[in-house]
């Protein structure tokens, strides 16, 4: 009697649970105009408290949608150690040269069309994780002002460039990829850093089972010298949003990567910043320096610029974008990778 009655308390919560409160094309709708537009007031508004489990509503989101077939994953570069090799000047952890940074603090964005409003509210509430913690501003791109920006459209998997590249740089926030911790990571490669575990003392730190690594995926576990690191004053931080979790390109399911010292409970977490990378973005922006605090949102929800003006758009012009850097490689392929985490997986041969 009493296994019936744990049985029928079982199926009530289960029948009772309430289904997901949207659908896919919430998340993005391929069949809709392809076009470029902004956040909007009601974006930032309703950014929901608790996240719909995609997988419930047919999405496959995977276990870390930022491990692509792109350079360490999620970065559309070349060949990134001889990109690193030739600039001596350039901080590994983080852009050094001026003019790969953000002007202003201000990131320009447009957004593509074919997202649907849940994501927008996702992608927003990512955002505002920078607007509130840093002094970055993601401000909606101004045509007559903004001639470098970041287009956020779904493309197959989650990746980003590194810093500002010039002109309309793509940033991929396909259907798998819509989790607030997986957006402020693409957004954090955007602002200007690379992955945790590249540092070149991080052999002090993790020990990488080579053994367990994919077969020809060695080259996404490089790491680079001193004199392309800028570590930023900063220990290495094992709970960093931009570092690789354990099991990260395992050929056979063990682990990749193991820890040589304690606190690396939440390595690989794809949650919210860690308190290090608040200080990492805040120091290559002088946040703390600017003596100025973070701006209130305009009524429609964007942020002002400097000089006042309100820069939101609306228009579904589409401009190809830029994609410096690519090359045809084992894991990189131009354009078309053979081998990524589309919405259904991994594709390709």
């Amino acid at each position: 009697m009493f296994a019936v009655f744990v049985f029928l308390g079982l199926f009530c919560v289960v029948a009772t649970a309430p289904a997901p409160s949207i659908t896919v094309t919430d998340v993005v709708d391929k069949t809709a105009a392809e076009g470029e537009t902004s956040l909007n007031a009601a974006d930032f508004s309703n950014t929901p408290i608790k996240e719909v489990d995609l997988r419930e509503i047919g999405i496959t989101v995977p276990d870390d949608p930022t491990l692509g077939s792109k350079a360490e994953g999620d970065i559309a570069i070349t060949n990134l150690k001889r990109f690193m090799d030739d600039q001596s000047s350039l901080g590994r952890n983080a852009i050094r040269q001026p003019y790969r940074r953000w002007p202003n603090n201000e990131i320009p964005y447009t957004l593509s069309t074919q997202y649907g409003a849940y994501s927008r509210s996702i992608i927003a509430k990512a955002m505002n994780e920078y607007h509130t913690k840093t002094c970055i501003r993601f401000v909606p791109r101004n045509e007559a002002i903004h001639k470098d920006y970041v287009y956020i459209h779904p493309d197959d998997g989650c990746y980003s460039l590194v810093g500002r590249t010039g002109g309309k740089q793509p940033l991929s926030l396909d259907s798998g990829c819509i989790q607030t911790g997986t957006i402020v990571h693409e957004l954090m490669h955007t602002v200007g850093f690379f992955h945790e575990q590249s540092r070149y003392d991080r052999d002090d730190y993790i020990e990488i089972s080579w053994t367990n690594v994919i077969n020809g995926a060695d080259d996404q576990f490089e790491k680079y010298g001193m004199n392309v690191i800028d570590q930023m004053n900063e220990p290495y931080d094992y709970s960093s949003i931009m570092h690789y979790g354990p099991y990260a390109f395992s050929a056979n399911g063990k682990r990749t990567i193991v820890a040589r010292k304690p606190g690396a409970g939440k390595m690989g977490q794809r949650v919210q910043f860690s308190e290090i990378d608040l200080r990492k973005i805040n120091k290559l922006y002088s946040c703390n320096n600017s003596g100025s605090p973070n701006p209130s949102p305009n009524p429609n929800g964007t942020l002002p610029t400097p000089n006042g003006t309100d820069n939101n758009i609306a228009t579904n012009k589409v401009v190809k974008p830029t994609y410096p850097f690519l090359y045809r490689s084992r894991f990189i392929k131009a354009i078309a990778p053979f081998r990524r985490w589309g919405p259904n997986g991994l594709i390709g041969r």
